[in-house]
């Protein structure tokens, strides 16, 4: 045998015992999701949002987010840091590089652009692009993993942690560990304070206030649901489920014309979910680098769902030949706008 076989051969069986025998980074627990539901009646599958019209392919590195400003102008944060303008034209316009990883963000009613960055915790940055802190501790402790927002008519901003523990390029380790880091958070800028309203979520990420503001939805995108928070009348601070066993992993919502759009970055994977259930194989996955891991099915999914719950329509794109991996929807004067997660475009589907 030669050499630089024999090498290859002890590289090789190095590498095998290495992954054996060193230790997971997670100690994962068993989950049995609940059998994945057809895609059949409100749920059947459709072309519609085959007709959206995309922006910027191939300039954009994940535009998550979308927040829509003045004459149509789109708002989204890149991987890089950056908050860019994306014109109807096509036209990319850096605005802002927050320093960290710009997620959910919203308008406040000064013009403020409110924003959770992934690393940073809770931003505000003004007209002028100056960036400013509003909020990275809650209970003495740092924020970890700021995601989803929405924004109260009395000022009130209620946001996600999406894991108290794994910080956003581990958001595989925390799929697999399969426990409940998330959590609801509220900023108060009245009074300057941060609280906990709510633990136990499994990554928490888009939240929407109702129209009324009795309640708000925060999706819990590794348990394929929606849990419902109340904030006023008799349920007060008290949480449920509003919508469970979901085809897909729910990301952004938001609430528009007494309805809440909700996202979907990709449909379930029979694989994932059989996987949940055996420990020892997810502490084992979780030894792989990311790239080893199997991609999202591509597909583009958006729900209309009712405040009163069930789900109105479903929009779909089959396969996510035009638009896939949609991790926000936004209405705004008549049209639907989408960003994607780990895309490299927006878009918008005419209502």
């Amino acid at each position: 045998m030669k050499k630089h076989t024999i090498t290859i051969l002890i590289i090789e069986l190095l590498s095998v015992c290495l992954f054996v025998f060193y230790p997971s980074p997670i100690e994962s627990v068993a989950w049995k999701p609940s059998r994945i539901p057809a895609l059949q009646g409100v749920l059947e599958r459709n072309s519609i949002l085959r007709d959206t019209e995309v922006f910027a392919v191939g300039a954009l590195d994940a535009p998550e987010d979308v927040v829509i400003g003045q004459n149509g102008t789109i708002y989204t944060g890149l991987e890089n840091g950056d908050i860019v303008t994306v014109a109807l034209d096509g036209t990319v316009t850096p605005w802002v590089n927050t320093g960290g990883r710009p997620l959910g963000m919203k308008f406040n009613n000064d013009n403020d652009l409110i924003v959770c960055d992934g690393y940073r915790g809770l931003l505000s940055i003004s007209k002028t692009g100056e960036i400013s802190v509003l909020t990275d501790h809650v209970e003495g402790n740092p924020i970890n993993f700021a995601n989803g927002l929405d924004i109260a008519e009395d000022g009130k901003i209620y946001f996600t942690e999406a894991s108290s523990k794994w910080e956003r390029g581990d958001y595989l380790h925390d799929l697999l560990e399969t426990k409940p880091y998330g959590r609801l958070l509220m900023y108060d800028p009245a009074a300057g304070t941060t609280s906990v309203l709510m633990e136990g979520l499994y990554f928490a990420n888009g939240i929407a206030l109702s129209s009324d503001e009795r309640y708000l939805l925060v999706t819990e995108t590794w348990r394929y649901r929606v849990m419902r928070y109340w904030l006023k009348g008799d349920k007060a601070g008290s949480s449920g489920q509003f919508i469970g066993n979901l085809p897909g992993f729910p990301a952004g919502i938001s609430n528009q014309n007494n309805h809440f759009w909700l996202s979907l970055i990709t449909l379930r994977n029979p694989v994932l979910d059989k996987t949940h259930e055996t420990t020892w194989l997810k502490d084992a996955l979780a030894k792989l680098p990311e790239f080893l891991t199997p991609a999202p099915i591509p597909y583009g999914l958006v729900l209309k769902v009712k405040e009163t719950g069930p789900i109105e329509s479903s929009f779909h794109d089959v396969g996510g030949e035009v638009i896939t991996g949609i991790s926000s929807a936004v209405e705004k004067d008549g049209y639907l706008y989408f960003g994607t997660f780990k895309g490299d475009r927006v878009g918008r589907y005419k209502l």
